[in-house]
């Protein structure tokens, strides 16, 4: 049988104190470059998914106003950006929560489908932005004679004349 030696200690593995505290620094110092790029995304984002469900409510009222034979309103909670109701009558058949970040401006009151899917009257275009955030684009939904919904990204960065594509 062989004798067993003592093994010599393994060296201690892992990063110093300074290391630690450079490659932190360096950390923080690109974070802080990011993060107004990451905001601006973020807000974009926000835009984006705000059109989207205006668009998806618009479609949806103009589909149950055609398969229901009936008016069907939506009807903004308060304001636009306070979320709005689909409604057929006194019931409801979807609702939208609010988007408090975002500016969404649309027509006074209510956007009625007929039953044959074409608006009530001529409706204004919706307006969806970040207020006081101009490297954000807007984007808009507008509502065709026929009463299809289409969106648009403003091309110019001037609120004021809406969105031009």
């Amino acid at each position: 049988m062989r004798p067993t030696t003592p093994s010599s200690p393994s060296p201690i593995r892992g990063f110093t104190l300074v290391e630690t505290l450079i490659t932190l620094g360096i950390v923080a110092i690109l974070m802080s470059l990011g993060l107004p790029y990451m905001k601006n995304a973020i807000l974009t984002q926000q835009v984006k998914n705000a059109v989207s469900d205006l668009h998806f409510s618009l479609v949806h009222a103009r589909s149950e106003a055609i398969k229901r034979n009936a008016n069907v309103t939506l009807t903004p909670t308060g304001t636009w950006n306070d979320g709005w109701s689909v409604l057929s009558g006194a019931t409801t058949l979807k609702t939208q929560d609010s988007f408090p970040n975002l500016t969404i401006t649309g027509p006074v009151g209510s956007v009625t489908y007929q039953r044959n899917g074409r608006p009530a009257a001529a409706v204004t275009d919706f307006q969806v932005s970040v207020s006081g955030n101009t490297a954000v684009t807007m984007r808009c939904v507008s509502i065709g004679a026929n009463g299809v919904p289409h969106t648009t990204i403003d091309s110019d960065s001037n609120p004021t004349n809406g969105c031009t594509p």
